[in-house]
């Protein structure tokens, strides 16, 4: 097994992790204060705003009362009981209504479920502030066709802006976003490139454009953006290339708890070079399109992202294609209001047979990081989102 379909699957089990760790810790360290019918996301962190646990022993509730919850958006009341059930274990407030005990497909694939946080709370985004940003910094791994067999890995930082545009967003519900991000790898040089063997690689992106997000009167959601790649010492050639791409999805959330769309990037600039022992030589952004499901694991909690499509089926060069198949999965985790952790990993399987020529071809991305959001807004109640903050990443060398 190749070490990108490695990544691939360690990936998409940090993916169902990321989005079950926060109710295991939920289970453990229950408080009603988190409740969001109680607490707003933004007094959530405030210890001010949390009362000590009824299992603590060292501060037992000055009456006897146990938590039971008569509406999961509500929270939980209190009802007397006797003293010995003063450190009684919380109830389970995620246990699945169909099991007993034991994971199922139905929790691991909630495809038309959701979690009891989120029964019967519409898919509308949250209104929030007028504008919001996050900025970010990840460890990012890559390798494409133009890098032949080798990878690249370096540190990338950025940010993230999206902005509600007066009257106009009034009437539309049409927002702008625009980010950027720049990364450096291979800090110790490389020994493959062509030239500037001693020189690490740099790489920056510009995405700009407008999205709306599901609101009252419509659970769709779509986005269409540009976006630029700036490149030094890329590739086995060692070149500087430019390259721009639209990109744009749409998606239509059926539930609080699930959206599906689609999504794709066509190719509106490629770059040449004149490369010694070579000639003319071209770089492109592969254009490609995707189905995808977007997933909101409870009311403010985790979202997770699976996408499978088609590359682009024509070489620059001619002589066959490129990639049969493209998968990505992409998983966000609030730590709290201002701080996320978040995962992507894109694969593009070749459609050459296995071998020399398959080897070259195969091509992936891998992005762990962290978000800090200063508004203190990284979670949102529900797959919609929060209305004004951007609904399609900065991009990376795995949407282009």
């Amino acid at each position: 097994m190749s070490y990108a379909r490695t990544l691939f699957e360690l990936t998409l089990f940090a993916a169902f992790v990321l989005g079950n760790a926060h109710q295991l810790a939920a289970q453990a360290t229950y408080s009603p204060a988190r409740e969001f019918g109680h607490t707003p996301f933004a007094e959530a962190d405030s210890p001010a705003a949390i009362p000590p646990l009824a299992t603590s022993p060292a501060a037992p509730p000055a009456a006897d009362q146990s938590w039971t919850s008569a509406d999961p958006l509500v929270g939980p009341v209190a009802e007397p009981h006797t003293p010995d059930d003063v450190f009684a274990a919380p109830p389970d407030l995620y246990a699945s209504d169909s099991d007993e005990g034991g994971v199922g497909l139905r929790d691991l694939f909630p495809l038309f479920w959701g979690d009891p946080s989120l029964d019967g709370v519409p898919p509308v985004s949250d209104e929030g502030y007028s504008n919001g940003i996050w900025y970010f910094v990840d460890y990012d791994a890559f390798r494409g066709v133009p890098d032949g067999s080798w990878e690249n890995n370096g540190i990338r930082v950025g940010f993230n802006y999206g902005t509600k545009l007066g009257r106009f967003s009034e009437i539309t519900g049409i927002g702008a976003q625009v980010g950027a991000s720049i990364g450096v790898y291979d800090w110790g040089g490389t020994k493959y490139r062509q030239k500037n063997k001693n020189k690490a690689e740099t790489q920056g992106f510009l995405t700009y454009g407008l999205f709306r997000k599901p609101q009252e009167n419509s659970p769709w959601s779509a986005a269409l953006v540009q976006d630029w790649m700036f490149n030094d010492t890329f590739s086995v050639f060692g070149e500087n290339p430019t390259l721009s791409q639209l990109r744009g999805q749409i998606g239509y959330a059926v539930s609080a708890s699930n959206e599906f769309g689609v999504a794709g990037a066509v190719y509106v600039r490629s770059d040449s070079r004149e490369v010694r022992g070579f000639g003319h030589t071209t770089w492109q952004p592969i254009s490609t399109l995707s189905a995808y499901w977007h997933h909101k694991w409870s009311l403010g909690g985790p979202d997770t992202w699976i996408t499978a499509g088609t590359p682009e089926r024509t070489r620059l060069a001619g002589g066959g294609s490129v990639g049969d198949y493209l998968v990505s999965a992409t998983a966000l985790c609030p730590l709290s209001n201002a701080v996320s952790v978040f995962s992507n990993v894109t694969y593009m399987h070749q459609s050459a047979s296995p071998g020399p020529n398959g080897a070259n071809d195969e091509a992936w991305n891998f992005i762990v990081g962290i978000s800090i959001y200063p508004r203190r807004n990284s979670r949102s109640q529900t797959v919609a989102g929060e209305r004004w903050m951007p609904l399609l990443p900065t991009a990376n060398n795995g949407s282009f």
